[in-house]
C-alpha cells in the first residue's frame, strides 16, 4: 500500500568551520501492508521522524520516491496532495499541534470537516475519545490538558477520517504505563481493521504490540 524506495533527504546546515549537507536519512526502503502494525525504533537524532514525514507527503525527498497505492506522493500537485493526505493519511505529529481557540471535540472532527460535509462526524469523534480514555475531555480546551492528555486527542485526530495508513510518531510519550498500553492497542485494533499503522517511537512497550520491527540509525535502516 506504501512503498518508499531509496528516499534520502539532506539538510544544509552552517559549521564553524565549513557549511555542509548531511543526509538525516539515506536510501530508505519501507513497505508497508494493509492489516500490518510496523514499529520503527532507533535513537534520537537517528532519522525517525524525518523518515515519518517523508512517508506521511509532508517532506519531499531530494531522492528516491513514495508511493501510495502506485501514486507518487511528490508527483501531485500541493492542492492533490493535500486532499490525499487527508483522504488517506492520518498523521500523529511528535510535537503538540492543537488549535487552542478549538475544543478536544472540535480539533479532533477538524480534518474530517476540511473537505467533507458534518454527516454525524461528533459522533465517531466521541467514540474514538472514550476509547482512548479522554471524552469527558470533549468539550474542555487544549490549555486544560495534560501533554499526555493532549497526545490522545492527537491520535484521535489522526484517526477521525478512517485513514488507510497511520503514521504515528512518538504517541506514548507523555503517557504513564496504563494509557501506554490503551493507545498501542488502539493502534493494534486500527492495524487489525485494515489500516497500515507505522510507529516511531524509543518505547520498547510497542514491540510486542508489531508485526514487524523495523531499525534506522544514523539515517540508514539496518538489520
Amino acid at each position: 500500500m506504501l512503498v518508499a524506495q531509496g528516499v534520502t533527504k539532506k539538510f544544509f546546515r552552517k559549521g564553524r568551520e565549513e557549511a555542509q549537507w548531511f543526509d538525516a536519512v539515506s536510501g530508505a526502503d519501507v513497505s508497508l501492508a494493509p492489516g500490518e502494525f510496523v514499529v520503527l525504533m532507533g535513537r534520537s537524532g537517528g532519522g525517525k521522524s524525518t523518515l515519518l514525514n517523508m512517508l506521511a507527503g509532508l517532506l519531499a525527498p531530494n531522492e528516491g520516491c513514495v508511493q501510495l497505492n502506485g501514486q507518487d506522493l511528490y508527483a501531485l500537485s500541493d492542492d492533490e496532495l493535500s486532499w490525499l493526505r487527508n483522504e488517506h493519511i492520518g498523521v500523529v505529529p511528535q510535537g503538540q499541534t492543537p488549535l487552542h481557540s478549538l475544543t478536544v471535540v472540535q480539533n479532533v472532527t477538524l480534518p474530517y470537516l476540511m473537505y467533507r460535509a458534518d454527516d454525524g462526524v461528533e459522533a465517531r469523534a466521541l467514540e474514538l475519545l472514550e476509547s482512548l480514555g479522554i471524552r469527558h475531555l470533549a468539550d474542555s480546551y487544549p490549555s486544560e490538558l495534560s501533554g499526555g492528555e493532549m497526545r490522545r486527542m492527537a491520535i484521535a485526530r489522526a484517526l477521525v477520517c478512517n485513514p488507510a495508513v497511520v503514521l504515528a510518531d512518538e504517541p506514548t510519550s507523555d503517557l504513564d504505563d496504563e494509557n501506554t498500553q490503551i493507545v498501542l492497542q488502539k493502534l493494534r485494533d486500527v492495524a487489525d481493521a485494515g489500516a497500515a499503522v507505522l510507529v516511531a517511537t524509543h518505547d520498547q512497550a510497542a514491540i510486542p504490540f508489531a508485526d514487524r520491527t523495523l531499525r534506522i540509525d544514523g539515517g540508514k535502516m539496518v538489520g
